[in-house]
């Protein structure tokens, strides 16, 4: 069944026994009108679909801004505006963002906070879901069951995953911790090892993409989520692990083995046409009327977009971005991600009109403003991309592109990677069909700067880079100085052991510091 008709918020609401991860977690039902049990298949469905939702929608973490707090916000944040992609202006006042952004956030960062607890209340949900799930019998069969326990255990290790990549330590828990007891702490790699090894046992038996309807999680997704794993494997654990990923990444294309025909579709209001049994493995459903947002793809759109440029076209009745009014003039291309998606790239989704290249003003972004606009990610559909004519209706807020968590070329583009370090696996034939949908010529052969190029090129501000730069060992020191990298224009070395965050300061004294930052909590 298709679940994102009960994602909508308030579908279902549920009393749940959420096991947070330290005693100052604020969790919450999603609506004050709750229910205490479960009586019938809407009601678990709901429960089901809720959690889906916990990556799209608002709510559970008490912030003053739940739009600032949404799940693939937050990630999205973490990963591009601390690197060389993006990055937001001083126009731009929000909690947490100048120390992102500037590479030196603390353990007092908002962003951390709530990032860390947004990752931790969506573990906590599918650790209830997964709880519940034991009472289904009525209404599920024992096949349909266990389908949904796999899937959630998917979803709960996504949210491991990104414990594990951005912060390192945590809290572990699963659907037999006891609510309400504080867990034991991991370390980074016991956390890796508790993930993948219930990844290895939960992704075999789950339906393959062919079989898995549109909004639900397939075992190609639950084998990407294994080779993302594999791939970052020696940063997390100092073993690397390549044939591992490899091998993941060989189950995936046995199924999922062609790229779209068109780049520049796949972020545009009809994606969901490439979404699970296509190039996107794993996508965050969105809709403009029914699952609205302000993470996600939303918060790509007019959250980027820059507010005279989107005015002067709509004076004249051209929406040509998809968007009629009220953009934020957020997140800006940083002068890197410009300079290395040649103008022959088919996948420079890039606006340059008036605006300056560079980011030397990070002031008020005006028609001529410093940082180009970033046009990936639209409102219009892949029939009138170009919104020819304005016969299209211009949304004012919410998009309807599904977020993409995980596409094929970044399957072949690990593959690459893995070749590259010894695994054989026909790695430039993937890197180069990559190249070949972008309208680039093929190579005979690619260095490890080369392939963080194309990975650059092709998965801009799709939430990688940041752990891309520090695999590749160009995030920390001087390899590699971006602008405004450590809050210089030039860019500055930053300090290794900003390749984590800082535990926040709220759980310090549950989870301790990572090393490098103070310890600011009381002992």
């Amino acid at each position: 069944m298709k679940l994102t008709k009960y994602m909508v918020m308030g579908a279902v609401a549920l009393t749940m026994g959420l096991s947070s991860c330290v005693d100052d977690l604020n969790v919450e039902p999603e609506n004050p009108t709750t229910k205490t049990e479960l009586t019938s298949k809407e009601d678990y469905l709901g429960v089901i679909a809720r959690t889906y939702g916990g990556l799209v929608l608002e709510g559970g973490v008490q912030v003053n801004d739940g739009g600032r707090a949404v799940y693939t916000r937050l990630l999205w944040n973490l990963q591009e505006l601390s690197a060389d992609e993006a990055i937001v202006g001083d126009n731009w006042k929000d909690a947490g963002l100048p120390e992102v952004k500037y590479n030196n956030a603390g353990p007092d960062c908002a962003m951390l906070y709530e990032a860390y607890s947004r990752f931790n209340y969506q573990i906590a949900l599918c650790n209830e879901t997964l709880r519940v799930l034991n009472n289904a019998g009525e209404f599920f069969s024992a096949e349909e069951i266990d389908a949904f326990r796999r899937e959630m255990r998917v979803l709960r290790a996504l949210s491991y995953y990104h414990i594990i990549d951005i912060f390192g330590t945590g809290p572990w828990t699963d659907e037999n911790s006891v609510v309400g007891e504080i867990p034991p702490t991991y370390t980074r790699k016991q956390l890796f090892d508790a993930v993948v090894a219930d990844l290895n046992d939960a992704v075999p038996g789950m339906k393959p993409a062919s079989q898995q309807v549109y909004g639900r999680v397939s075992r190609e997704a639950g084998y990407m989520l294994l080779a993302k794993l594999y791939l970052n494997a020696e940063v997390y654990t100092g073993q690397a692990m390549w044939g591992e990923c490899a091998a993941a990444c060989q189950e995936i294309v046995k199924t999922i083995n062609t790229l779209a025909p068109e780049y520049k579709y796949l972020f545009c209001a009809t994606n969901d046409k490439y979404v699970g049994n296509g190039e996107i493995i794993w996508a965050v459903p969105q809709d403009e009327n029914t699952l609205q947002t302000y993470g996600g793809t939303t918060y790509l759109a007019i959250g980027c977009y820059n507010a005279d440029v989107v005015a002067k076209f709509s004076e004249n009745g051209q929406f040509i971005f998809g968007l009629e009014k009220g953009p934020w003039g957020g997140p800006r291309v940083r002068p890197e991600l410009s300079q290395a998606l040649d103008h022959s790239d088919k996948r420079r989704l890039i606006y340059e009109g008036e605006l300056n290249e560079n980011v030397d003003n990070l002031q008020d972004w005006k028609i001529d403003g410093d940082g180009y606009m970033c046009i990936k990610y639209v409102y219009t559909p892949e029939t009138n991309y170009y919104n020819d004519g304005n016969t299209d209706t211009a949304p004012d807020c919410f998009n309807s592109a599904d977020y993409p968590l995980f596409r094929l070329a970044d399957v072949y583009l690990m593959l690459a990677e893995c070749d590259m370090h010894g695994t054989s696996c026909n790695g430039l034939y993937y890197f180069n069909e990559v190249r070949k949908r972008a309208g680039l010529a093929t190579v005979n052969s690619y260095s490890a700067d080369d392939l963080l190029k194309e990975r650059m090129c092709e998965l801009y501000w799709e939430g990688h880079r940041r752990s891309d730069l520090i695999r590749f060992g160009k995030y920390t020191g001087n390899n590699y100085n971006w602008s405004w990298k450590g809050g210089v224009l030039e860019g500055v070395s930053i300090p290794e052991y900003r390749s984590l965050y800082a535990i926040p300061v709220q759980f310090e004294s549950t989870l301790g510091q990572n090393p490098g930052y103070p310890r600011t909590a009381a002992q």
